[in-house]
């Protein structure tokens, strides 16, 4: 019965399309409408101030720290080759004469065969008493001279006398010629003799030149031959590092030869260097040297300008620091770099380690350098990335964006120094403000950590960031 009835719906509607689809559009007009007629217009909404949270913080004024980073590598600050003095057979050689092993200052190293030198000092000890020997008979030679001289005058003072009375005694004709002849011959004999015993007693003091000339020759000589000697015992002259070594016990060296080199481990220097025109930053604005005295010193200049220094190591685990002193400066400037060596010290680096904190300076360490000058005049800082082409975007007393065209001066990593055009405590725009506008409203959001950063870096505290 259902069946008919639905086949029956479905031929009336074959056959009679047009009336069903008629009223169908006629509904669906009628509902539009009604939805047209019943939605009201567009909503109004009320125009807001557009308002952008920003960073700020207040401009601190402080007395900076001037620094200036580079970077080099460490060195021991001395370095010393044993080089042989003399040639011979090597007869001693230190148990820790191995490289990396400490020595301490002192101790002996190298010692080379002796014996030959040792012969070479007998030898000219033995030239110096002989000639100290003859130098002697020559003094006793000279006094039995100057006695003997005395001797033989008071001879020719009475053969003298005796001549004169027989030449008055051959006038009186008392005497005869033979007898005054006589007497004359025996006073020129005794002349003679006075006259020998002279000049033996002048040659003495030439002959004395010619020993004493000799003696200080055989006393150089034998001074050679004592300092040879003594090079036959090589000593580390200071507490060091053996860095290379190449001598062995029997091995054969000559003068010249490099047996050992030692590096010091009293001092430890990092040769860094940094843009040249970085260092007006350590300078005192104005600053003149005027130095006493003719050519200053290092110590001169440190004393001036107030320069310290402090070498760091930056490891996985953290930052190791040590004090150091600005030892001297490069003579030249780098020509492809443009930048100046700087020599800074570390003094007893093996004595600051700490285990599993402070290793030691190594050599061929690359190690960053800081110099730090005397803290400046208080002065208004601020971040370098504050500063927009010469302006600072502030947050005024109605939190709206203000511009300050500002001076600066010292740059250094993360800051500028401002000498005009914005006071301490102004809040100085963080965020990037893109547009920014003049006088928009802002939600000013203080930056604590900025704030603290910008302080530390700029009272020397910490690593240069």
């Amino acid at each position: 019965m259902l069946q008919r009835m639905i086949a029956r719906i479905v031929d009336f509607c074959a056959s009679h399309r047009r009336l069903v689809l008629f009223p169908a559009v006629a509904f669906g007009v009628l509902v539009l409408v009604v939805m047209v007629k019943l939605r009201g217009g567009p909503q109004q909404q009320t125009p807001t101030e557009r308002v952008v949270a920003v960073r700020v913080l207040a401009a601190p004024e402080l007395a900076v720290v001037p620094r200036v980073v580079g970077y080099g590598y460490v060195q021991p600050g001395q370095v010393w080759d044993a080089v042989a003095e003399v040639g011979g057979k090597v007869v001693f050689v230190h148990r820790n004469l191995k490289k990396g092993n400490v020595i301490g200052a002192g101790e002996e190293i190298i010692g080379i065969d002796p014996a030959e030198p040792g012969l070479a000092r007998e030898r000219t000890e033995a030239d110096v008493q002989d000639i100290l020997a003859q130098i002697q008979r020559l003094d006793q030679a000279e006094n039995n001279a100057r006695r003997q001289l005395r001797i033989e005058k008071g001879k020719l003072a009475l053969s003298q006398k005796e001549f004169e009375r027989n030449k008055k005694l051959h006038a009186e004709k008392v005497i005869s010629k033979s007898e005054l002849d006589r007497a004359e011959q025996n006073y020129l004999t005794q002349s003679n003799a006075v006259q020998n015993f002279q000049s033996t007693l002048n040659t003495i003091p030439a002959e004395r030149q010619q020993l004493m000339a000799r003696l200080a020759s055989a006393r150089s000589q034998l001074a050679d031959a004592r300092l040879d000697e003594a090079k036959t015992v090589i000593q580390a002259p200071f507490d060091c590092r053996v860095a290379a070594e190449s001598v062995e016990p029997g091995q054969a060296v000559k003068i010249g030869d490099v047996l050992a080199t030692l590096d010091s481990i009293g001092v430890s220097e990092a040769f860094a260097q940094m843009p040249l025109y970085s260092f007006k930053n350590i300078l005192p604005r104005g600053f003149r040297p005027s130095f006493s005295g003719g050519v200053p010193d290092m110590q001169q200049v440190r004393d001036l300008l107030g320069l310290t220094a402090v070498i760091r190591l930056r490891l996985p685990d953290g930052t190791v620091e040590w004090d150091g002193r600005v030892a001297r400066i490069s003579e030249s400037v780098d020509p492809d770099t443009r930048t100046i060596g700087i020599y800074v010290a570390v003094d007893d680096p093996y004595l600051k380690v700490e285990g599993g904190v402070r290793p030691p300076l190594l050599k061929n360490m690359y190690a960053e350098v800081e110099l730090r000058g005397r803290p400046r005049k208080p002065a208004v800082v601020v971040p370098r990335s504050a500063v927009h082409e010469g302006v600072v975007y502030v947050a005024d007393k109605e939190d709206r964006l203000a511009f300050r065209p500002v001076k600066t001066y010292a740059p250094q990593s993360g800051f500028v120094t401002v000498s005009e055009g914005l006071d301490a405590g102004e809040r100085v725009v963080l965020s990037d403000v893109i547009p920014a506008i003049k006088g928009m409203k802002l939600k000013p959001v203080a930056d604590e950590e900025a704030l603290q950063r910008l302080v530390d870096e700029a009272l020397g505290r910490g690593a240069v960031q």
